[in-house]
């Protein structure tokens, strides 16, 4: 797989040049991916029926999660350079702004501040701070981004199954399992399934309207670079209509790891799983520890 990809595809999907984006990415589709999961009767669950599990946004471990944020100087910027602003100003102040003016506000490095100037000089004055106005227009963005969120679940895998860390926080220290997939041959994983894009700074937007499906999707898909040990892929799903599933159905797994710790479960459970795998023909890995490495081998 080539590297950094994943920023070309992501400029693809911003752009909808979706011609260009879905053959990038299944130039780069990875052949296993790994759902690492508690043994536990949900578990044993989603095997039998071929499911995973859809979570809400707000279930998620990261705080930053689809964390998006919006560009309120640019925003001014091309709001006062709308004929809606030279009306509503007219209105308020009974003055037409001149070309001259518009370019002031339009061109500023700070926008507002510029616009109560501006005000000042023809002898009217608003009381309402920059700090203030940002704070309230900060207030209605938090709300239009918890509301699409609310929109939108996914599923998480990994491209690795050695990672002590994912073992430790999400197969229950070990005494979980990892379930690999082969989603090359399922169209529908395939379309709404995407890499991960790791970076130090949140996604950044300039205007409230650019905030639409493509643009909530990717949020999604950018995590903080601290993560970037995880190698996630998600399956990310969003609502349409009165259609917003909790499960997508998945094929037969390609094998089963467990971990270190695996006996310490309940044997019932135990019991179920090395049925599931009898019965399927899925083969059972155990995950031992490397004799002179902090590493995790599959034996």
């Amino acid at each position: 797989m080539s590297n950094n990809w994943e920023e070309k595809y992501w400029e693809l999907m911003l752009k909808e040049n979706f011609d260009e984006a879905i053959p990038l990415k299944l130039d780069n589709f990875p052949k296993s991916f790994f759902k690492y999961r508690t043994l536990s009767n949900r578990t044993i669950e989603n095997l039998n029926e071929s499911y995973v599990w859809l979570a809400e946004i707000s279930s998620l471990n990261d705080p930053f999660e689809c964390s998006i944020q919006f560009d309120n100087d640019e925003c001014l910027r091309l709001f006062y350079g709308s004929n809606k602003f030279r009306e509503n100003f007219k209105i308020v102040s009974g003055e037409t702004l001149s070309q001259k003016e518009i370019f002031r506000l339009t061109e500023s490095q700070k926008p507002y501040e510029e616009y109560l100037t501006l005000f000042k000089e023809k002898g009217f004055e608003i009381k309402v701070t920059p700090e203030e106005q940002l704070k309230k227009v900060q207030s209605r963005w938090d709300e239009i981004v918890k509301e699409r969120n609310q929109n939108l679940k996914i599923c998480s895998f990994s491209l690795v199954k050695h990672s002590l860390l994912l073992w430790s926080h999400y197969s229950q220290d070990h005494k979980g399992i990892a379930i690999e997939y082969d989603f090359i041959n399922s169209e529908s994983i395939r379309a709404f399934i995407q890499p991960i894009i790791y970076r130090n700074r949140i996604h950044k937007i300039g205007l409230f309207e650019e905030y639409n499906t493509i643009n909530m999707i990717v949020s999604g898909l950018i995590k903080s670079e601290e993560w970037s040990y995880e190698k996630e892929w998600r399956i990310t799903s969003f609502k349409q209509f009165d259609e917003f599933p909790n499960i997508m159905k998945v094929p037969k797994p390609v094998a089963i790891y467990l971990g270190t710790r695996f006996s310490e479960n309940d044997e019932k459970l135990k019991s179920e799983l090395y049925a599931y795998a009898k019965k399927n023909k899925v083969p059972l890995n155990e995950m031992v520890k490397h004799p002179n490495k902090f590493e995790l081998i599959a034996k």
